[in-house]
């Protein structure tokens, strides 16, 4: 299924615990339509320049931490360029990972949500488009709503969307066509008292969104009803069931395996998977089928003046900006570097499997890539001992997933991330690399959901610096060198209900950590007799 890559990992705060922070001169803020960069001033006043030269100007509330209010900006506007007024507070919100400014209303409701992006305009609409084609089921839970999103629906279905996030957690409905709506859904399990739920800061902010965005006449938000016959016929005709349409209200939550349109390659070998590789595919390698791609990648004829590869020393000094399948010259062989690539998922069937020979080269190395996958598959080198080749590597680009998959050494590290964003590793493991589990720099947004490291060694084994939201959600650590530093990371981490079997004198930065949701249980003996396997990995 397509995961949103960008989601943040649930967890059970309340609103309350947000953490403040002072906002940040020149940071970016993304609202949906408009970029807007803070220009910060003595005094608690921020300026906010929009892309379309709209100004938005807030002050300190008080002594208030992370609390403002919204002051008429210098282009002496009647109305600031958000949805709310003059004297309406608007509250900075840093919490598991999520860093946004939320406008509230007089009743403490969100009006607007403004998320600190890394990314430039051109960056922030193409997330922004992408965004609309996916599930509706996941973007709900997944990411904070906006009022561009939402503009896209009925009332009626706002309604939905907005019970839907209570259903989700087991909420028990008194409205009878909720009862009936909900009660067809296979993942629906009501609780017996609705006092026990809590919801993480993602979905509280978009239950608030959702109800603001009923309660706005339809003229006031770009609403076009679907009767119109101006509206777009090919999405009308989709939503009558005419079409196929990814996900929806009334789906179980997942989606289908790819959107449609996307082309679809099955291979069988080397020479297959090199020729599938490009934008806007799924290449699926076929059950039982193991490739070792330095059979292809040593052959510099397959790449040197081929369309659309390149054999070259190094990927990322190449100014290109088509899509390239790149064979990198390493220190002892190839590696495959596939560059600007979009939209392209790579996965396995039961029991396949790509590795390399090269100790000094990664499996997979994305640069400057977009909203790529990859999924079921076993991956890492064929030779073990000391090297210095990653497993999977990403260097700049965004919303990278990895996810049912067994990462292995002898890569350095199972993961090296540079200079990216939204990165999620899902249901995998990360075993036997030499130096460490994972190597970040520079990164934004990077989540790990349910996944197992154990059996690496020898350094620092989660080592980074300047990693901004960095989150660990329901993740083992075991069976790693005890001696080994576990944490070396410069900024701050979230833990949440982890598992954590090292010794308390090598856990590294730990001041650096803040635990939230579900607590994080520590135990000092790497090799528990308790630890059990999990499943997790290729199925």
């Amino acid at each position: 299924m397509k995961k949103l890559l960008f989601m943040i990992t649930l967890c059970l705060c309340a609103l309350g615990s947000a953490q403040a922070q002072e906002i940040r001169n020149d940071s970016k803020w993304w609202s949906g339509s408009v970029l807007f960069t803070a220009t910060v001033r003595m005094g608690g006043v921020v300026y906010f320049q929009g892309s379309d030269y709209s100004e938005l100007t807030i002050e300190k509330d008080g002594n208030k931490p992370g609390q403002y209010k919204i002051i008429p900006s210098r282009q002496a506007e009647d109305t600031p360029p958000v949805r709310g007024e003059f004297g309406w507070r608007v509250q900075h919100i840093r919490q598991d990972g999520m860093n946004f400014l939320v406008v509230r209303r007089p009743n403490g409701d969100a009006s607007e949500v403004l998320v600190l992006t890394p990314d430039n305009l051109e960056n922030c609409k193409g997330q922004e488009e992408w965004a609309e084609k996916q599930p509706v089921s996941d973007i709900i839970t997944g990411m904070l709503l906006n009022t561009t999103y939402l503009s896209r629906f009925s009332k009626d279905e706002l309604r939905l969307m907005r019970n839907e996030i209570l259903a989700r957690r087991g909420w028990k409905f008194q409205s009878k066509d909720l009862q009936e709506h909900f009660g067809k859904q296979k993942w629906y399990k009501p609780v017996a008292d609705n006092k026990t739920i809590k919801l993480n800061i993602i979905e509280q902010t978009n239950v608030q969104m959702i109800k603001t965005e009923e309660t706005v006449p339809d003229n006031e938000r770009g609403y076009m009803d679907m009767s119109d016959p101006a509206y777009n016929q090919e999405l009308r005709d989709l939503v009558n069931g005419k079409g196929s349409f990814p996900g929806g209200l009334d789906d179980d939550g997942r989606g289908p395996d790819e959107v449609d349109g996307m082309a679809y390659y099955s291979v069988t070998n080397e020479d297959e998977f090199l020729a599938a590789l490009g934008s806007n595919r799924t290449v699926v390698v076929a059950a039982g089928v193991h490739l070792n791609l330095s059979r292809v990648l040593e052959r510099e004829e397959k790449f040197r003046n081929q369309p659309g590869r390149r054999w070259c020393e190094m990927a990322y000094e190449i100014t290109s900006k088509e899509p390239l399948v790149v064979s990198e010259s390493e220190s002892d062989g190839q590696q495959l570097a596939l560059l600007n690539m979009k939209n392209l998922i790579i996965k396995g069937e039961k029991n396949a499997s790509i590795e390399v020979d090269p100790r000094y080269s990664y499996c997979i190395y994305f640069v400057n890539c977009e909203n790529c996958e990859v999924r079921n598959l076993t991956i890492g080198h064929t030779e073990g001992g000391y090297c210095s080749g990653g497993v999977i590597g990403v260097r700049g680009g965004r919303m990278t997933l990895v996810a049912d998959c067994d990462l292995y050494g002898c890569g350095t590290y199972g993961l090296d991330l540079i200079e990216t964003s939204d990165f999620s590793l899902m249901n995998s493991n990360v075993h036997d690399c030499t130096y460490g589990i994972m190597n970040m720099r520079d990164c934004v947004a990077v989540k790990f959901n349910k996944c197992d490291f154990f059996s690496n060694r020898e350094y620092d084994l989660v080592d980074g610096w300047n990693v901004e939201g960095l989150v660990f959600d329901d993740c083992r650590f075991f069976a790693n060198w005890g001696d080994s530093p576990l944490f070396n990371l410069k900024n701050k981490f979230y833990l949440m209900g982890c598992q954590i079997y090292h010794p308390s004198e090598n856990l590294g930065s730990m001041n650096m950590c803040e635990q939230i949701g579900q607590k994080t249980v520590f135990n000092d003996n790497p090799l528990d007799p308790n630890i059990q396997s999990r499943g997790l990995g290729p199925k």
